[in-house]
């Protein structure tokens, strides 16, 4: 009866670790690092009795960006549901029918447990998106907006800083420069300023596809493809080493005074000169005197991951690893592939068989 007992819960454990990794997979940002696949916007969403048509957001500035990580994607300037969040809603973000308007999210498999269908592309393979997926701990969308009598689930209504803000960046001094808006024209036209050994030129970036929208509300913005900083972050990279970690994180463009502020190169001498990761859900600054650091600092919530804040990132990390920068590979000691909410689970499973199986011996 022993060995059966063992056997059985060893067999428990392993179901629990592919039930695991299977949730980190099917909830994983589909586009992680990547832009929507232009057949996505040009023939979806299919047509519906009520209006909807394909191709009907194709040409909408940031549609080739919309959903692809986690962000505040519904506020974002140039985006389908832009028009519902206005920036000084009646009732602020707090009431029922905006609240949603501040939560990030992404598109993930239809098979993820928290996938929430869209209509935004519907009929695609993008037809779900969760906000689960991206730290958020409850839909404070689906069911609320726009109801008679709308029940708030817990959780509900979203307020990260527990300060009556209901923002996704925490307010005043550090809140994003540009949240629900592009960039001003003039910033990355007559910007940076030129530096003396000819490396930065003002207007250097100005051509590049997403550069309206960089830095304006809380994203991994050095991720997404089209802008200054992305080829520092390949999608192969190891994202538990200290060059790349900085990569998965989340930030945007707050006031000089914010006392999180850090110096930005991309448009220096301008009014976006300094941005902040700390207002964006207090994720930690990965990559000041980290990255590239002959003698990298240790800053608490470094390496980051989702286990910080649940923001969605392609690993998690126990520690730093220390390949070759110029050659990033996983160590299997220090770096996991499943998500911080899987390997939780994992661990309370196999914790739950070494319980029961001391109790019984």
């Amino acid at each position: 009866m022993g060995l059966l007992l063992k056997s059985i819960l060893l067999a428990a454990c392993a179901v629990s670790l592919a039930s695991a990794t299977s949730h980190a997979d099917k909830c994983a940002c589909k586009y992680q690092g990547k832009l929507l696949e232009k057949e996505i916007y040009t023939n979806f969403p299919s047509a519906t009795s009520d209006g909807k048509k394909p191709g009907m957001y194709k040409d909408m500035p940031s549609i080739k960006i919309y959903g692809t990580s986690c962000g505040v994607w519904d506020i974002t300037a140039g985006t389908p549901w832009k028009e519902h969040c206005p920036e000084k809603p009646d009732g602020g973000y707090g009431h029922a029918d905006y609240n949603w308007c501040q939560q990030a999210w992404c598109y993930v498999d239809k098979d993820c447990p928290d996938a929430v269908p869209s209509s935004v592309f519907n009929g695609s393979s993008v037809a779900f998106y969760s906000y689960k997926a991206c730290g958020m701990k409850a839909d404070c969308y689906t069911g609320i907006a726009w109801e008679k009598d709308p029940k708030w689930p817990e959780h509900c209504p979203f307020d990260p800083n527990g300060d009556d803000s209901y923002t996704i960046y925490k307010p005043n001094k550090c809140a994003c420069l540009f949240h629900g808006n592009l960039l001003k024209e003039d910033i990355y036209t007559n910007f940076p300023e030129a530096s003396d050994d000819g490396k930065k030129t003002p207007g250097m970036y100005k051509d590049m596809a997403t550069i309206k929208q960089y830095g304006t509300t809380c994203v991994a913005w050095d991720q997404v493809k089209g802008t200054p900083w992305e080829s520092y972050c390949p999608s192969d990279s190891d994202w538990c080493h200290r060059d790349y970690n900085w990569c998965q994180q989340p930030w945007c463009y707050v006031d000089s005074s914010c006392e999180t502020a850090v110096a930005s190169s991309v448009f220096r001498g301008s009014d976006v000169a300094y941005y902040s990761y700390d207002t964006c859900l207090g994720t930690p600054d990965c990559y000041t005197d980290i990255a590239w650091a002959e003698k990298p600092k240790t800053v608490s919530g470094c390496p980051f991951d989702q286990s910080d804040n649940g923001w969605y990132t392609a690993k998690t990390c126990k520690a730093w690893t220390e390949p070759a920068a110029d050659a990033p590979a996983a160590s299997s000691d220090t770096a996991e592939v499943d998500s911080a909410q899987g390997m939780d689970a994992v661990a309370a499973a196999v914790l739950s068989a070494v319980v029961l199986l001391q109790a019984l011996y």
